[in-house]
């Protein structure tokens, strides 16, 4: 058998309404054409369901958050708080707006950025604080949010991994100013690139919207900011509206594989499972990750992924390389001199993550399970 880690799930209306956006000949980021308004559709769809007044689509959950720092007038030399755990785009938009990122260490219990250490990252330069969901699971929001407002410094979340993710009754997203979200391939909602940015702030949403379109002012080209073009078009548009109207069966399928997953592992020695959350938090289970103990289980993390790899076909990805570790961060002069950032290290060091497609199959996650047991029992 050959599992793959993720692979994405064709929506059923996906066929339908490109080729009616082709159709009409509304393929671009402009479209006038209600029927086929794809952009629309998805925006205020979306927005919605995350429980914010405004959204606007973008090429991807990188330029989300490009462009989520500079509508914030982010500008060189501003400092901005970033976790360490996290994959690079988050770093890499505040670099890209020439700001400097401050890394903070990762939760143990969470995997998300410990907010008991953003105090003392603050400084008087700090402008803003960039939690990032990991793998679905929240950031402690409240006390992210409770620093965030002693120092007056906005929050962007990094949502990029938590559609359908609940903190405390509030969706992922819908806490920070602005939430950012990721549409690629292997994201629980899919137009294989994509994203948006979300917001209750009409000012801030205005001002977003204007710098993805290369800042067109009025009349059109007259421009007092330098934009991007960071536009989603309607063809991209008309796939992830597609995927978006499966997003609740969608997140109940990962949820549903998580506690399968957790069935099948529970009480294996060297293996630790996810955070769960409670009452008020839901994970999402983006994806489904794992600690491996060597001294326990036998086996050390690398030597795991292999096997699974090459004995039974099982595909695995690893878990994040540290912020403070990665050769460019290093190279460019953003990580500080002797460094430490021991939890997010030892993440590293023994996680990965399962096979975790939206439409795994009951007994691919009892393969993938069973072949886990079998080289525990093997050592």
């Amino acid at each position: 058998m050959k599992i793959p880690v993720c692979s994405p799930v064709i929506p059923e209306n996906a066929k339908k309404y490109v080729c009616n956006a082709i159709d009409r000949n509304w393929v671009s980021s402009r479209c006038l054409d209600e029927e086929v308004n794809y952009l629309k559709k998805l925006e205020e769809g979306f927005s919605q369901y995350i429980g914010v007044r405004f959204g606007t689509a973008v090429t991807s959950g990188t330029t989300a958050l490009d462009l989520a720092v500079a509508a914030l007038g982010i500008v060189p030399g501003d400092e901005v708080i970033v976790p360490d755990f996290t994959m690079i785009a988050t770093v890499s938009a505040v670099i890209h707006n020439g700001a400097v990122p401050v890394f903070v260490d990762a939760d143990p219990g969470t995997w998300c950025m410990d907010a008991t250490r953003i105090e003392e990252a603050v400084t008087e330069k700090t402008r803003a604080i960039i939690p990032a969901h990991i793998y679905g699971y929240p950031c402690d929001m409240d006390a992210i949010m409770e620093t965030a407002e002693r120092h007056g410094i906005p929050v962007i979340e990094d949502a990029a991994e938590a559609i359908g993710t609940v903190y405390k009754g509030k969706m992922a997203g819908s806490i920070g100013r602005i939430g950012c979200f990721s549409f690629y391939a292997n994201k629980t909602v899919t137009s294989g690139e994509g994203g948006m940015l979300v917001t209750d702030d009409e000012e801030l949403y205005t001002k977003a919207a204007m710098l993805k379109d290369q800042g067109f002012g009025e009349p059109r080209f007259i421009h007092e900011e330098i934009g991007f073009n960071f536009r989603m078009n309607n063809l991209t548009a008309a796939y992830a509206f597609a995927s978006f109207e499966e997003a609740g069966e969608y997140v109940k399928s990962k949820i549903r594989n998580a506690r399968a997953y957790s069935e099948l592992l529970a009480g294996i020695d060297g293996i630790t499972l996810p955070p769960r959350g409670g009452d008020d938090i839901v994970n999402s289970y983006w994806m489904y990750g794992i600690l491996i103990d060597e001294r326990q289980f036998g086996l050390s993390k690398t030597e795991v992924r292999k096997r699974l790899k090459e004995e039974f076909g099982v595909d695995t990805r690893d878990f994040f390389y540290p912020m403070h570790k990665q050769p460019a961060l290093l190279k460019k002069g953003f990580v500080k001199d002797g460094s430490s950032m021991p939890v997010s290290w030892r993440l590293w060091e023994k996680g990965m993550y399962l096979p975790s497609s939206t439409d795994i199959r009951p007994e691919e996650i009892k393969y993938t399970a069973d072949a886990l047991k079998r080289l525990k029992k093997r050592g």
